[in-house]
């Protein structure tokens, strides 16, 4: 990947540091260097730096590194969307069966879980705060994981027909939520272990018949 720090800044207090445009770039390279080093790995500095704009501009449009942390993260998802915005693939032209429902949910979630770029870094910014908690974890989780653990949860419910607050629900929920996240949290391993692996969509809908195999069949015989 292309180096994202420029070698220099621009005087302090310009005029364009105040512009939505300076805001964008913020966002923008908070969002990839907190994917890529962590949030504590990185200093508001190398964030202006990458955005070619004043430290102050940080205060100026965030009020702070802790409040630009929690719009980057918003603003990651944003990327996400705009990069790939139909990430379980077209809508089929017939009804939405539960174990439809839950291969599109799957699908979109091992593409997410396989992109590079702007398109992955919402991703990486939630696996970072999983292992190495921030303040900012409380947002993302009421923000965007919880509602999607929620709604996944009542889809696994129709396919096995349970309460989706039943143990049962919970459990197999959070074994697609481990198996969908895998290649992306163990990826150095993954890539040792198996050199001849592929990170892209093809392998990621292969994965979606693998998982989706295993649920069905899972339900069939509990």
């Amino acid at each position: 990947m292309a180096a994202i720090f420029t070698p220099s800044i621009p005087p302090a207090d310009t005029a364009a540091d105040k512009g939505p445009g300076t805001r964008r770039r913020l966002l923008d390279a908070a969002a990839e260097l907190f994917a890529t080093k962590g949030y504590r790995n990185v200093a508001v500095r190398d964030i202006c730096e990458a955005a070619v704009a004043n430290v102050a501009a940080v205060n100026y449009h965030f009020g702070g590194k802790d409040k630009l942390h929690i719009a980057a993260i918003d603003h990651a998802r944003q990327r996400a969307l705009e990069e790939d915005p139909a990430p379980a693939g077209p809508k089929p032209a017939g009804p939405l069966t539960p174990e439809l429902k839950l291969r599109r949910h799957l699908r979109a979630m091992l593409a997410r879980a396989f992109a590079t770029g702007p398109a992955g870094w919402y991703m990486q910014i939630v696996l970072r705060e999983m292992v190495d908690p921030t303040p900012a974890l409380q947002h993302a989780l009421d923000g965007n994981i919880g509602p999607h653990q929620r709604r996944l949860e009542a889809i696994v419910g129709q396919v096995i027909g349970e309460d989706p607050d039943s143990d049962r629900v919970k459990d197999v929920s959070a074994a697609i939520l481990a198996m969908a996240v895998y290649y992306h949290s163990c990826r150095p391993a993954v890539e040792h272990l198996r050199p001849d692996f592929e990170f892209n969509q093809d392998t990621a809908e292969r994965l979606t018949d693998v998982i989706m195999s295993m649920v069905l069949v899972g339900v069939a015989t509990g």
